[in-house]
């Protein structure tokens, strides 16, 4: 039997969550009633995908304005053995806008967006629970005049378990974030939360060996917390790909990713398709 959740509503300009609650807690009414008692691991992820959908979605709609862009990301993570129980990554990656938009008399021009380098250790407390601490360089813009600079160190949770032939990884991290003020010279500190709840499954195979491919998938809301911030749900990421794992070499992926942002107080978005490329290394 096919389940349907209530059609959200489109005309309403802003995001309601007792409306989100409410209409996600009819459609686990209705199933629980009509779902086999057989099914209830599969119910459980479906509460957890369809929520986070949800949310996504909803967020969408409380947008006062937008505009849309399309580029790409190429990224490099390196991972590496500091001990048994310590590991170290290395993360690096470049944003590119290929088309541009004028936007309430403001142009976006076709250019490099974000240069991004993060370091991190990783306490690997068991094979399902790992602790990290890091820091994070961004640039926006940094081929441009209109560059900013932020600055921050974050802390981090990561749970993983098995789920049907994959994987699914629960991370949250909280970040205190120094950005720069090119007026004042300051640099004020906010702090934001993430949770981003990921998938992964090989496509060969009960395990991912070299030489086979899997698909990778995650969501991740940005909850801006103290500090200057433009909305409390500031931010939402999607991405889905596919990987390939060479031997010797890394595991490859290539997939689209979406990248929605509130940018300013009136709850302007600027929503981002990227094709993403990235390679991820263990030596």
């Amino acid at each position: 039997m096919l389940y349907q959740l209530t059609p959200l509503a489109t005309t309403s300009p802003r995001f309601s969550l007792k409306t989100l609650q409410s209409r996600y807690s009819t459609f686990l009414i209705q199933y629980r009633t009509r779902t086999p008692r057989r099914f209830v691991s599969l119910t459980n992820f479906l509460r957890a995908i369809t929520f986070t959908i949800l949310l996504a979605i909803m967020a969408l709609e409380a947008r006062a304005d937008d505009y849309d862009l399309y580029g790409g990301l190429l990224f490099l993570s390196q991972t590496g053995r500091i001990s048994d129980t310590f590991d170290y990554n290395l993360f690096v990656s470049s944003t590119y806008n290929f088309t541009p938009v004028t936007f309430k008399g403001k142009t976006v021009p076709s250019r490099d967006t974000q240069l991004y380098l993060q370091p991190s250790v990783i306490y690997k407390y068991s094979p399902n629970l790992n602790l990290g601490l890091g820091y994070a360089f961004q640039k926006n813009n940094p081929l441009s005049h209109d560059f900013s600079d932020e600055n921050r160190v974050w802390q981090q949770t990561v749970v993983s378990h098995e789920l049907g032939k994959g994987r699914m990884t629960h991370r949250l991290r909280f970040e205190e974030r120094f950005i720069h003020d090119r007026t004042t010279g300051g640099d004020p500190m906010s702090t934001r939360a993430r949770y981003q709840l990921g998938y992964s499954i090989p496509l060969e195979g009960k395990q991912l060996d070299p030489g086979e491919f899997y698909i990778n998938t995650f969501n991740e809301i940005y909850l801006s917390l103290a500090g200057k911030k433009n909305a409390t749900y500031s931010e939402n990421w999607t991405y889905l790909g596919l990987g390939y794992w060479i031997s010797g070499v890394g595991r490859l992926e290539l997939g689209p990713g979406y990248q929605t942002a509130v940018i300013n107080t009136d709850g302007d978005r600027r929503n981002f398709l990227v094709l993403q490329l990235g390679l991820n290394t263990s030596f």
